[in-house]
């Protein structure tokens, strides 16, 4: 008997590295420019001496500043002088999302909701963790709550590796998809079932295309004391590379994050703290213009993919476009290198992001480019489907 073939899945930073960054539309990083009063300040506190060791919790400027953008942003009331911590300053929001693996996970299970982020998986790996999955259905990534309620069921009567949170990342990496207030109100639903903790990633919450398309599900009646939220300011302020994210929650989910997380990171880098504490909240239109500006992105990428047959995910987010390959082609990763070859231009193959595909036939493109340099790779990728 003939055995399916095995779809493996592909390396996003080993594409990365085919490809020079004209047609770098793979990774899933903001590349715009600083905002310069951001650049201003960082090289302020840096003359100023404010270059060593701070608390692993984070500085006090910056925290204060973060506990204010939620209240404003995502109508929750964090205490930043709460003891024991409602609120920490991570090393990114990985940094976070390891910590809180290790500190709750080790010798359990997470679900996480396919097509998924890969880093989510490769975290709970690190902690003898098992990871579970539901998978989304369709073009249209439907959520069958059914299927995810026999799921978490069977995880937690397990007596291995029994099930123990929900990872939801929304917008989601890499769909682009936003949960619905009802879709996030089944899942709190669930969690309070089964006893689950939630663990909420919401990095991309300001690249929707209205405000009111991001709902944080630590802001539903009764879900902050189960719910651990993971963002980051990588993408919003354009700065990947200076690591800085945070954590915030209930007091008693949070504060147990400390031990570990002060041993395996000593502090967030405290001057880029300093500096993003400082312009954080200085400019109150700026989310606004952040998200027009990656709304039109999205119009110049998603405009030349559809018009060279692929199909795009219609999600209410704005920083990835998640779309079906053309028709006349049945492989996204023979479809990439092809593009690689004649375009110099790349994105992700689907495969990517989920478990075993029946089909390699989906890509994530990062459209988080300056203009100029996103007109060019959508024009080479028409030219090279043409």
């Amino acid at each position: 008997m003939q055995t399916k073939t095995q779809i493996t899945q592909p390396d996003i930073r080993a594409i990365a590295r085919l490809i020079q960054p004209a047609g770098n539309l793979v990774q899933g990083q903001n590349e715009v420019a600083l905002h310069p009063l951001l650049e201003e300040d960082a090289r302020q506190v840096i003359h100023e001496g404010l270059n060593h060791y701070s608390f692993f919790e984070g500085v006090d400027e910056l925290r204060r500043a973060v506990a204010e953008k939620i209240n404003r942003y995502n109508g929750i009331a964090i205490d930043p002088e709460a003891k024991p911590l409602e609120l920490i300053i991570t090393p990114g929001g990985t940094g976070g999302l390891v910590t809180i693996a290790h500190t709750y996970l080790r010798g359990a299970a997470a679900m996480l909701f396919e097509p998924y982020y890969p880093y989510h998986k490769k975290t709970l790996q690190t902690c003898d963790a098992r990871i579970d999955v539901v998978k989304l259905r369709g073009d249209q990534l439907e959520l069958d709550v059914e299927e995810l309620r026999r799921l978490c069921r069977a995880g937690t009567e397990r007596a291995a590796y029994p099930l123990k949170a929900l990872i939801i990342c929304s917008p989601a990496n890499p769909t682009g998809r936003v949960y619905t207030r009802a879709e996030l109100q089944a899942l709190l639903a669930i969690a309070e079932e089964f006893n689950l903790l939630l663990i909420a990633d919401e990095v991309y919450e300001h690249f929707t295309l209205t405000p009111q398309d991001h709902i944080s599900i630590a802001s539903l009646p009764g879900a902050l004391s189960r719910t651990l939220t993971v963002n980051s300011f990588s993408k919003s302020w354009a700065v990947s590379g200076w690591r800085i994210g945070y954590v915030y929650g209930a007091g008693e989910l949070v504060g147990k994050l400390t031990a570990l997380g002060n041993i395996y990171y000593v502090c967030t880098p405290t001057p880029l703290q300093q500096a993003l504490a400082r312009v954080l909240l200085a400019d109150p239109d700026y989310y606004v213009k952040l998200r027009d500006d990656f709304r039109r992105k999205r119009e110049v990428l998603g405009n030349a993919l559809q018009a060279t047959g692929f199909s795009v995910y219609p999600s209410r987010s704005s920083f990835y476009l998640w779309a079906r390959i053309p028709e006349r082609f049945n492989d996204a990763t023979e479809l990439n290198n092809l593009l690689i070859q004649k375009s110099g231009v790349a994105g992700v193959p689907g495969s990517a992001f989920m478990e075993a595909p029946e089909q390699d036939v989906y890509m994530r493109w990062c459209f988080a480019r300056e203009d100029e340099m996103l007109a060019e790779a959508a024009a080479k990728i028409q030219r090279a489907l043409a």
